[in-house]
């Protein structure tokens, strides 16, 4: 049972980088758009069902969060990573809808120093590099973790 659920965990991880993958290169490739919409939405399914599984650390993570002190030690920044991997990935599916309806007048933010990017665009970036990092901190264990 172990092993079987030790395999659950590794598919979900698998899947969550080959949806944000297929996801990002819909656009490069010229795909349709709603080949990128459905891997964007399997990516953000994915992402409930990383925290379902992780549910226990999850409670341990959110109590740390509450509690300012907690902030500085290891499993409190690894909390608030969490959080602001889940804050980004939904600003990335508010801001892809908000473009889609808006196709004609996308949403855009100034950079200043270069053109306006549309703000799905930023979003996806800061995603890909916030989730860059998170799995290669964790590379060692993505085919390990356990359930809890």
């Amino acid at each position: 049972m172990d092993n079987e659920i030790r395999q659950q965990r590794w598919l979900v991880h698998l899947w969550l980088i080959i949806s944000f993958l297929l996801s990002l290169i819909t656009f490069p490739l010229h795909l349709s758009i709603l080949a990128h919409i459905f891997f964007g939405l399997l990516f953000a399914g994915l992402v409930v069902a990383h925290l379902r599984q992780r549910r226990r650390t999850v409670r341990i993570l959110w109590r740390d969060i509450k509690r300012v002190v907690a902030w500085i030690k290891p499993r409190g920044r690894m909390a608030w990573a969490d959080v602001v991997l889940v804050v980004v990935t939904l600003n990335v599916v508010v801001s892809g809808f908000a473009d889609y309806f808006n196709h004609n007048q996308p949403v855009m933010i100034p950079l200043g120093f270069i053109s306006p990017i549309r703000w799905h665009a930023v979003s996806s970036i800061v995603l890909l590099a916030l989730l860059v990092v998170h799995t290669l901190r964790r590379a060692k264990r993505l085919r390990t973790s356990q359930v809890r």
